[in-house]
Formats: structure tokens, C-alpha cells, sequence
């Protein structure tokens, strides 16, 4: 397993693990990637913004963003499915892991 990289074009069917010190391993499949410009410019970014269409172990269907937030520039994974009206601190992850 090694990280993903900021935007990279993970393909449809790879396995990622979200993961933070805080709280468990996440598991999903990806089933598509895009950079979406217009989440950048409403999160004030100079970019667009890496977007990943996930499914978890129990079907459901998330959108995965890779931002470029915190300290020292790292990047941050926030999941969003939804149903869910916003994101809290336990849809915000520290990086994802990339099954080769």
C-alpha cells in the first residue's frame, strides 16, 4: 500500500483505506475520478478540486475530496454522502492508502 498522490486519477475499482489517529480505517472502491473546478473556487482554492465517487462496504455511495488544508499544506479527505446535510470532524481524514 502506498498514499495517493494530490489529484491523482485513482482508476474506477481500486481499493483506498481513509485513515486518522483518531478513529478506524475506512474502506471503499472507487468508481469515478474528476477534478471538480467548481468546489475550488467555492472553497476559495486556487485549483480545482480532486472528487472521488466511492462506494463503502455496505453499498452506500459517497463523494471523496482531497483538499489542501492544515498544517503545513497537507492534504485532507473529506467524505460526504448524501443524505448527510454537512461535513463533521468524523468525515474529515488524515490521508488514504492506495491497494496496488
Amino acid at each position: 500500500m502506498r498514499p495517493v498522490e494530490f489529484g491523482e486519477a485513482v482508476p474506477a475499482g481500486t481499493r483506498l483505506t481513509l485513515f486518522s489517529a483518531d478513529r478506524p480505517d475506512r474502506f471503499f472502491t472507487v468508481i469515478t475520478f474528476c477534478i471538480d473546478r467548481v468546489s475550488g473556487v467555492a472553497l476559495d482554492l486556487e485549483m480545482g478540486v480532486p472528487c472521488y465517487q466511492v462506494e463503502d462496504e455496505e453499498g452506500r455511495i459517497h463523494l471523496l475530496l482531497q483538499l489542501p488544508i492544515g498544517e503545513e499544506n497537507k492534504n485532507r479527505w473529506c467524505l460526504w454522502r448524501p443524505d448527510q446535510v454537512d461535513f463533521d470532524f468524523r468525515s474529515i481524514f488524515e490521508g488514504a492508502l492506495i491497494e496496488e
